[in-house]
């Protein structure tokens, strides 16, 4: 039982390496596809809206935007679902961030240099070299910015992550054993207090989106996490009609965890 998430430069193989991984354990996949399907039961609005949103650049007007809040917060709880069934390999969307704090999971960053990239992703796209250099820019910044505007960390420091690659210089196959060799070891660290910790992130990541996707209020301030004994949520909220939704809703979200509200009125 581990979890690897996959953080990737476009045209570094992250994909291609994530799925291999995937098919020789028998673990469950989530990339985009996998992402959209959970988010579309959360409603029809949220896969149109994350379609636009995902692994993109916020602009000004989206960082105060109740449909970027909602569609982060649903992500992150996607993400930790996922995690809690152990047994999975999760590609970007900030996993490596989100499980920074959970010794069975396995953070891998794949590079190359861009000269690679591009090639690769002209042949296999079937764009010239110009266009696949555009493809690669556009495809960093993005990504980067996600990474950097959600959870204020350059996407490429090293220090988040347990293992990174060159895949100009090694082949697919070789990251994927490498990855294997290490899983063993992350299943070692599965202890309960390890997933118990995993399970107090999931519980507080599905408070928040609840919270943060329910487009009655927007608590643009908001904060929620398991102090160890129960979830706290802070925010601001405009009025006591307001800060009953909020309070309700987290509090039927959590059950049977209590919940020790912390929202303050905006002077």
């Amino acid at each position: 039982m581990a979890i690897v998430a996959i953080t990737r430069q476009a045209g570094s193989g992250g994909e291609e390496i994530g799925k291999g991984v995937a098919g020789k354990l028998g673990y469950d996949y989530v990339g985009k596809e996998r992402t959209f399907a959970e988010l579309e039961k959360r409603g029809k609005k949220w896969l149109s809206w994350g379609r636009n949103l995902d692994e993109h650049c916020p602009t000004l007007w989206e960082h105060f935007d109740p449909s970027f809040a909602g569609f982060v917060s649903l992500v992150e709880e996607i993400i930790y679902d996922c995690a809690l069934k152990d047994n999975v390999v999760i590609m970007g969307r900030g996993a490596h961030r989100l499980l920074k704090d959970i010794p069975y999971a396995l953070r891998v960053l794949t590079m190359a240099p861009v000269e690679t990239r591009v090639k690769r992703i002209s042949d296999r796209e079937h764009v010239n070299l110009e266009a696949a250099e555009r493809l690669v820019q556009f495809s960093d910044h993005e990504r980067s910015c996600y990474i950097h505007t959600v959870y204020q960390r350059d996407w490429t420091s090293l220090d988040d992550y347990d293992m990174m690659f060159d895949t100009g210089r090694l082949g697919f196959e070789e990251v994927v054993k490498a990855i294997l060799d290490e899983i063993p070891e992350r299943e070692r660290q599965a202890t309960e207090d390890a997933r118990e910790k995993l399970r107090r992130l999931a519980l507080a990541a599905r408070v928040k989106a609840h919270v943060a996707s329910d487009l009655r209020f927007f608590v643009p301030t908001l904060e929620v996490f398991h102090d160890g004994t129960r979830i706290v949520i802070r925010g601001v909220v405009h009025s006591v009609k307001e800060h009953k939704l909020v309070e309700d809703l987290a509090k039927e979200v959590a059950a049977p965890t209590q919940v020790r509200c912390e929202l303050h009125y905006r002077s």
